[in-house]
């Protein structure tokens, strides 16, 4: 599937590769990939809220950037509308997006909804190293298994 022009500034579906990825391009050309697993155990709604709410965070999709619509993304993820307008839900009531009636859903702007943002990546990782120590990885060692791990994300980040 060809790129289309943007309509109104809002995310363009650009290419479906493989029937797990949709690749979207934003108002500044950059590509950015919402990754569905349709063969996971876990709910396409949810894993369509962590892709947005990871692109949203890492600024792929800055505050006030446009989604697409729910008829569109559905059509292009090839998923119930009822699927993703459950997420947009989802997301909505997180303090991710800001849905206008008549206009669409946009990310959410201002500090308060970037701070609830990381305040759910805290979260996350405060889940991850109490994961961590119920399995016997002892406090001393957690510093370094973050070192580690952040040495081998370095050169891979998504900006």
């Amino acid at each position: 599937m060809l790129a289309r022009p943007a309509v109104g500034g809002a995310l363009v579906p650009a290419l479906l590769s493989d029937g797990n990825s949709l690749y979207l391009r934003n108002k500044r050309g950059d590509f950015l990939i919402i990754t569905l697993n349709y063969k996971s155990k876990t709910p396409l709604c949810d894993q369509l809220c962590e892709s947005i709410i990871r692109l949203a965070a890492c600024g792929a999709l800055p505050p006030g950037e446009s989604l697409p619509s729910v008829r569109s993304l559905a059509q292009e993820l090839g998923i119930n509308p009822n699927t993703v307008q459950k997420s947009y839900r989802m997301l909505e009531q997180q303090g991710v997006i800001e849905s206008v009636p008549g206009k669409g859903s946009f990310i959410a702007q201002g500090k308060a909804a970037q701070q609830r943002l990381r305040n759910t990546g805290v979260a996350a990782l405060e889940e991850g190293i109490q994961t961590a120590l119920d399995r016997g990885i002892s406090p001393e060692e957690i510093p370094q298994i973050c070192a580690e791990y952040l040495k081998k994300k370095e050169g891979t980040t998504h900006d």
